[in-house]
């Protein structure tokens, strides 16, 4: 296997991470708030933070996959 390959290989890896911290994250946030009295039903901006940092890394992922590809 080339580096190359194993380079894409993490990345795929790293993309599936990313996605399982964010179901974690929202979870724990989830239980936070209902821990804490606060609604469970939690706000929209506060969902909105956790995709919006999570899209974020896989954005950079992508670009870095999109990077290795060119140079092919």
């Amino acid at each position: 296997m080339t580096n190359r390959d194993e380079l894409l290989r993490d990345i795929a890896e790293s993309e599936e991470e990313i996605l399982r911290l964010q179901s974690r994250i929202t979870e724990l946030t989830e239980q936070v708030h209902g821990c804490a009295g606060v609604a469970v039903h939690w706000d929209r901006s506060l969902h909105g933070k956790i995709t919006g940092l999570c899209y974020g890394v896989l954005a950079h992922l992508e670009e870095l996959k999109r990077l290795l590809k060119e140079d092919t």
